[in-house]
């Protein structure tokens, strides 16, 4: 161990000057956020739920939908077989953007 301990001094030092972790989710750019979006198509639509490629999700209270320009939507706007990006957060919906077909 008494070998190897300059070694570990030294890579806890420079991990510790380098910033310790890393980059941190928070510092990302919002692209590479949407690239960690959810993608599937919508194979239903109910008040509270949406079911995307056969799976139900809740949909948080609040949540917002967005169409592919931006523009905000009610739950009742999304029909089957729109193509959706959405987030989870503990099993619910809190952000979708939907790409209506055209």
């Amino acid at each position: 161990m008494i070998k190897y301990q300059g070694i570990i001094v030294l890579a806890i030092t420079l991990f510790a000057v380098q910033g310790g972790a890393g980059i941190v989710f928070g510092d990302q750019a919002p692209e590479a956020v949407v690239l960690q979006a959810k993608t599937g198509y919508v194979t239903g639509v109910s008040a509270n739920d949406i079911q995307i490629d056969g799976y139900s999700y809740r949909i948080k209270v609040g949540v917002e939908i967005l169409d592919q320009e931006g523009a905000p939507l009610m739950v009742t706007d999304i029909g089957p077989t729109a193509e959706v990006k959405f987030f989870l957060k503990n099993g619910e919906i809190q952000k979708m953007i939907v790409t209506l077909p055209r």
